[in-house]
């Protein structure tokens, strides 16, 4: 992955290119840039690898559209087989207006990104900001010099995420707790145990994305949303406990009794 697509991490390419070129001279190197594309130099992506593809939602085209660009003279084997389409990498009609639609969205979000990336850093930096200044037991995941500006996950010690994500959904603020493509899951994040974040803290993990149709509003209505919810999972109980002072404050105890 250019960037992972949970906790928004950017990946080293020239490191990792350098890596397989020197171990591994016939290996073909690809790149899923699904989550690059917004954020990212596609180009300077490109001059590590034999293979990148993109998603055409992840910059605004529609749906179940993609490319995978490939280094002329890299063999692969064909997905589908038959009319010999894609220079016999995949047979099957071409979606024309679909290619066309994604090109356009591509082109645009390459002429705006440098744009969109300051502004979208400041609304990050503010929404995590006013999260973990006012909440204690937060944790920013990753440091923000080393993901993408859309990128704000945070882990939230004495929270259960699942808890969590439906009363954000109550109060309407579209969230996750690890990838979309592993909703529903249980165990915490396999990403999350790889980095080595405690249970505890895993338990808790909190994926807000922002984009270029995020507002300043958007920022203070959710980074609200989820202190509001952080403080009713920690204190809204009827028995108040001893961890639960700990974590909301004599006054705020007091209320929850």
């Amino acid at each position: 992955m250019a960037v992972n697509n949970e906790v928004g991490t950017i990946t080293d390419l020239a490191a990792v290119a350098e890596v397989v070129r020197r171990g591994a001279p016939g290996a073909v190197l690809h790149t899923d840039a699904v989550q690059a594309a917004c954020w990212l130099d596609l180009a300077e992506l490109w001059s590590h690898v034999d293979a990148l593809s993109l998603s055409a939602h992840k910059f605004g085209g529609p749906k179940g559209v993609g490319v995978l660009a490939v280094r002329e003279a890299t063999v692969l084997a064909p997905l589908l087989v038959g009319g010999g389409q894609e220079r016999e990498r995949r047979s099957g009609t071409h979606n024309v207006a679909g290619i066309v639609a994604m090109a356009e969205a591509l082109r645009l979000t390459v002429a705006e990104r440098d744009a969109t990336n300051v502004r979208v850093a400041a609304l990050r930096d503010d929404l995590v900001d006013r999260i973990v200044g006012t909440t204690s037991g937060v944790v920013e995941t990753v440091p923000r010099d080393r993901k993408v500006a859309g990128s704000a996950h945070i882990c939230i010690d004495g929270v259960e995420n699942e808890a969590l994500l439906y009363l954000l959904d109550e109060a309407g603020v579209c969230a996750t707790a690890a990838a979309s493509c592993a909703s529903g899951a249980m165990e915490p994040s396999h990403v999350l145990a790889a980095m080595g974040v405690p249970r505890s803290l895993a338990g808790g993990a909190l994926r807000l994305t922002l984009g270029r149709t995020t507002t300043a509003g958007d920022v203070e209505r959710g980074a609200g949303a989820v202190v509001d919810a952080i403080v009713r999972l920690r204190c809204g109980r009827e028995q108040v406990d001893s961890e639960t002072e700990r974590w909301c404050g004599p006054e705020q105890v007091d209320g929850a009794r």
